[in-house]
């Protein structure tokens, strides 16, 4: 495959039905499982313990400033579930960051070709990365759900830092001690058709209302509500939900079961709406896990745990 590798996405469609508005699933921005690139580029990153204030869009989506190659500042999501960097085209050129090659991202219906530039250097507060490799995206329904922003920051440089997020009081904080509580591991490497995923935040999740039913989860930033992929509904059919379940129409037919409960590690969260996906998809984990459901998350990607809740 060359020095590239192999890098797909799932690029998710905002989905219509007659469901109500509060029914619609808002899942994951952008989804890029990336196997394992030989000859990227040797990122290089500055730590701090700095406090990083965020706008909160739609009580789920963090939005920061960075500056890119010490310009800007520019508006970027900070997506736990993208494994790439991406930026958009016209911040591309201003930057006049050169192409070091392409990208094959495959989304629901189409498969393309993106470039892939050098950048010089993200700052985000006191935190840094410099010579990083970032895919260049249109990003239109990203923009659609957080108007200005310029790129989506995603695990390729989270994940050299520990982070501390506050929904409520709405900072980030890279670095720091880390928060007494329970740890409860993740993985970061998956499979996409036999092949490894990097840059991932995989946890096992239980669901409670479906007698136990353990699945694992891709812990996302960019989803608002818990979603499951058709590859894991089987093992959640019996007992039936207790919940209510809803049905939307259309090619994107989902089921929405409300009043749900999850259980991770000792941690319980209870009167969720999961998304149950009815399209056919292929993907390194079994759904997606909102990080927002919980009002205080601490991801050590050092340590490869979370703390879920820290200090309640």
């Amino acid at each position: 495959m060359g020095w590239l590798g192999m890098l797909t996405a799932r690029l998710l469609p905002i989905r219509f039905s007659s469901l109500s508005e509060r029914h619609l699933p808002a899942t994951s921005l952008l989804l890029l499982a990336l196997c394992a690139l030989p000859g990227t580029l040797p990122a290089q990153a500055q730590q701090s313990n700095d406090f990083v204030r965020f706008h909160l869009r739609d009580r789920y989506l963090i939005v920061v400033d960075a500056k890119v190659n010490e310009t800007g500042p520019f508006k970027f999501l900070v997506d736990t579930g993208t494994t790439r960097t991406v930026i958009d085209p016209d911040l591309a050129r201003k930057l006049q960051a050169p192409a070091i090659g392409k990208v094959s991202l495959t989304g629901i219906l189409h498969q393309r070709q993106d470039e892939l530039v050098r950048i010089e250097s993200v700052r985000l507060g006191g935190v840094s990365l410099s010579e990083l490799g970032v895919v260049v995206d249109n990003l239109g329904r990203q923009k659609a759900l957080a108007p200005g922003i310029r790129g989506v920051l995603g695990e390729d440089f989270l994940s050299r830092f520990d982070i501390f997020i506050n929904y409520k009081e709405r900072w980030l904080r890279f670095g720091g001690p880390v928060p007494a509580g329970e740890r409860c591991r993740f993985e970061t490497i998956g499979q996409f058709r036999g092949s490894p995923t990097t840059n991932r935040v995989l946890i096992w999740t239980d669901f409670m209302d479906a007698g136990g039913a353990r699945v694992l989860l891709q812990l996302d930033t960019g989803a608002r509500v818990p979603e499951l992929f058709p590859a894991s509904h089987e093992p959640l059919s019996p007992p039936r939900w207790s919940g209510v379940m809803a049905v939307s129409d259309g090619a994107d037919e989902v089921m929405i079961d409300s009043n749900t409960s999850i259980k991770i590690g000792s941690t319980v969260v209870r009167g969720l709406d999961v998304v149950q996906s009815r399209r056919s998809l292929t993907f390194d984990a079994q759904g997606l896990l909102p990080a927002a459901i919980f009002k205080t998350i601490y991801i050590s990607h050092s340590g490869g745990f979370v703390v879920l809740n820290p200090g309640e």
